[in-house]
Order: C-alpha cells, then structure tokens, then sequence
C-alpha cells in the first residue's frame, strides 16, 4: 500500500498524501471486516463507492457496479501505521537488509529477534532470506503517474477502469478518494509498457498524459506531473496457503500473494494467520 506526499508541486496540493499504489480495498471476511468498522470509527477510512468508470477506445462507457470500496483519508499506509500503533516497539522507516536464522535464533542484520514476518512480494523476501526457497508467482510491475492540475476539468468520476488500452489500466480520482475534491489524478501505466521503461519512470509520462486526456475527454495539461515505479505491483495469481512458514525457525512470508489474493484483504488474512502461527510457534 504505496503512498506517497506531494513536495514541491508550487501548487496548494503541496503535503497532500496520495495513494500511488492499491487505490482502495473491499471487504467479505467477518474477521477483516471487524478490522474495518473499527478503522472506519477511528476515522482512518471510509466508504468510497460502489461503482467505478469502464473505458474503451472511444472513452467513458458507463459504470460498473459492486462491493463497496474503502478509502483512507491520510493514504492507505495510514491503515497500517494505524494497526501497529497498539504495539509498544514500532520502527517506521527502517532498513533491513539481511534476516538469517542460526543456533534457533532469527538474525535480522545480525541482531537476535524472536521471529520475522516478512510481509512482503517474494522477490524482495530473496533478497533478505535464504531461508525461502521457492519460487512463487510471477509479479507485474505498474508505473503510477500522478497529475496535479488546476482545477477538476474531467465529468464527476471515482475511478475508471481503462479496457484495451496499451498505454493505462486504470484512473483514479484522487480528489473524490480522498473526499476533499482536490484536482488529482493517479493514473496506472500498463504493465507491458511499465516493463519497457523500469529504468526511466518519467518516460511514460507523455503517453499517459495523452491518454488521460483522450479517456476523460479533457484538453488541461497538469500543472505537476511525476512517475513512480512499482516493480512488484500485482502477483499473477496466488498461492491457496494463507502463508509460508520455515519449518525449522520462526520466520515466514505472508502478503496479498497468499489467500486467494491479490487483494489488500487477502494481505490482511495472510498476515493475521502468520502472526498466530508464529505466536503458537514461540509459545505465546
């Protein structure tokens, strides 16, 4: 749940938080929907819609209806800072570059911990692990390309679905995520494209500008533009497990690749059962 906050715009958008990753999430678990009513009262997020924009060729073609969709206010990635603030050692912002196990104990960078839960897509969990040892799904990257313009020029949307495009898959309004009507678009480059250019983000950025126009049927160009790579943005697929554990030291992996994802609920299930099974490991 990638956010990020506007600098530097010149615009009154400035230190605003925009989701530049999952734009929203559903609810059908009882348990996760527990979760959400409380997050819900504590004011962190909010019911958004039911129904988003489908796009063609020709642009708008009508609204596709279903489950309510959640929002946060202050950016998916508050919903998390939210959930860990009960615990009593929390480090936001932290590096970790090695997690290890050795004599029964977990290293992480080579300082002893109780477990590790690796929530996280199973190419980076390689990189800090030898302990994973398979190889999971295939992951689609997306480029996010965030619009700052003016004024909301664009019909009343929430979001739109883009078909049988090449350049995007999706648009967000993030002035109607976030409720404040602030004139931003989120757009998400197809992930054919967004593979060409992983070494240069802002490369796509005319191409999306362009479409965004087309779809919307607008002419304003954005006053700030800027593109964010996302490597690991969607699994192709997910494993039936809720989690992955080793089998002989604490550590594990759970993410929206496991549960029958990818969807942020499935993250949350995966992690929540994680989290049991390894407070059962260590006999909690």
């Amino acid at each position: 749940m990638a956010s990020m906050t506007l600098r530097g715009t010149g615009t009154p958008c400035d230190g605003r938080v925009v989701d530049i990753g999952a734009s929203y999430f559903t609810v059908s678990d009882p348990g996760f929907a527990a979760v959400v009513d409380a997050l819900q009262d504590a004011g962190v997020v909010r019911p958004w819609t039911t129904g988003f924009h489908v796009a063609g060729p020709e642009g708008l073609a009508g609204i596709k209806s279903g489950a309510w969709r959640y929002a946060a206010p202050g950016g998916l990635r508050s919903v998390v800072e939210a959930l860990a603030a009960p615990l009593p050692d929390v480090r936001l912002d932290t590096e970790v570059k090695r997690v290890e196990a050795a004599d029964d104990r977990v290293l992480v960078d080579g300082q002893p911990a109780g477990a590790a839960a690796l929530c996280l897509p199973h190419p980076q969990a390689r990189r800090l692990t030898s302990r994973f040892d398979f190889a999971g799904p295939v992951w689609e990257p997306v480029m996010a390309v965030t619009c700052v313009f003016a004024e909301s020029s664009w019909p009343e949307i929430d979001g739109v679905f883009v078909n049988d495009d090449p350049v995007l898959t999706w648009i967000a309004d993030d002035g109607s995520r976030r409720g404040d009507q602030a004139p931003v678009l989120v757009a998400h480059v197809h992930p054919v494209l967004s593979a060409r250019h992983l070494g240069d983000p802002q490369s796509v950025i005319p191409a999306a500008i362009a479409t965004i126009q087309r779809v919307l049927d607008i002419r304003d160009y954005p006053q700030w533009v800027e593109a964010k790579r996302w490597a690991f943005a969607k699994p192709l697929g997910a494993e039936p497990a809720e989690y992955w554990m080793d089998e002989e030291a604490p550590i594990g992996l759970a993410g929206d690749a496991f549960a029958g994802g990818p969807r942020i609920e499935a993250a949350w299930l995966s992690g929540h059962q994680l989290g049991a099974a390894l407070a059962t490991r260590l006999g909690a």
